[in-house]
């Protein structure tokens, strides 16, 4: 497969490591980069507390399901002029993460909350992308090594508290 993409004529480098092919990226996220947008100039200028902040992943991951979320991004969005290749997460910041959880996670049975630290400490880019709390895991390749690497990294899936609950029509009473 690296052969195929390495001998295509419409080909980018994308680093990750000394030893890591260049990569086809039409191939592994379709379209071109110019129908991307691209983010650069749309990123928040926040960083986030490495040893204090969580941050939420609602379901459960595998190695495809990220590679599958990460590809979905990189057809969207671009960095720089190249494929943003990420997954979401939310930061807990302005409220607590029961809030969070019951807001924008309650239909996930699972999530998880990893630390900043154990997501930078491995090797990953958080980019304050979208809306606040919402970043994204920058990922700087789509191969497998990556991929467990940073399901490594989210830890464990947890039960989520807040599934099947939701505050977007309170119950008066």
């Amino acid at each position: 497969m690296w052969a195929a993409m390495q001998s295509s004529r419409d080909w980018l480098g994308v680093p990750h490591a000394a030893s890591a092919p260049a990569v086809c990226l039409p191939a592994l996220y379709g379209g071109s980069v110019s129908e991307r947008i691209e983010q650069r100039t749309r990123l928040r200028a926040e960083h986030l507390p490495r040893d204090a902040t969580v941050v939420v992943r609602g379901g459960r991951d595998t190695a495809d399901k990220l590679l599958s979320h990460a590809r979905r991004t990189a057809r969207a969005w671009s960095l720089d002029g190249h494929p943003l290749l990420g997954i979401s997460v939310f930061a807990v910041l302005d409220r607590p993460l029961d809030i969070l959880l019951r807001e924008r996670f309650s239909t996930f049975r699972t999530v998880y909350l990893p630390t900043v630290e154990s997501l930078v400490g491995a090797g990953f880019e958080l980019l304050a992308t979208g809306r606040r709390p919402h970043f994204t895991v920058r990922l700087r390749s789509a191969d497998e090594v990556e991929r467990e690497r940073l399901l490594v990294a989210l830890g464990a899936a947890r039960d989520n508290p807040a599934y099947g609950q939701t505050s977007i029509w309170p119950e008066e009473g």
